[in-house]
């Protein structure tokens, strides 16, 4: 597995396909602001999804249209252990990511350009 630093508290390790396939072709930009959003909070932030192959992402239930599975993966999932955490992340992430979705035990954010900005959803 690469280790390799994507930004000062990210490695590509934590972006890798959950299956094993080893994709992780994820976006500069989202790497940059997922970095903004941890400086914000001043708390860890544990990706638990970023890159997902096809088939890992239809394993996960995911939309055959998720950002997760571009060419350059636009999508990440942090986990969320409490409703404090959640609130500090959310306060954060709407001012850095144009898309953020919420769910029980995590929030994602996205910065895919070919879908709706300026939205929140929940799961």
């Amino acid at each position: 597995m690469d280790n390799k630093k994507l930004s000062k508290n990210f490695t590509i390790q934590e972006f890798e396909c959950k299956c094993g396939c080893g994709a992780n072709d994820i976006s500069v930009d989202l790497v940059d602001r997922l970095q903004e959003l941890r400086d914000a909070v001043g708390m860890p932030l544990s990706v638990t999804s970023g890159v997902r192959c096809a088939d890992w992402n239809r394993e996960m239930g995911g939309s055959e249209a998720s950002s997760h599975i571009t060419g350059n993966s636009t999508a990440v999932d942090i986990a969320c252990t409490s409703s404090r955490n959640r609130y500090i992340i959310l306060e954060k992430a709407v001012l850095i990511f144009d898309r953020v979705g919420i769910a029980k035990n995590f929030i994602h954010c996205d910065v895919d350009p070919n879908k709706t900005a300026g939205v929140v959803w929940v799961y």
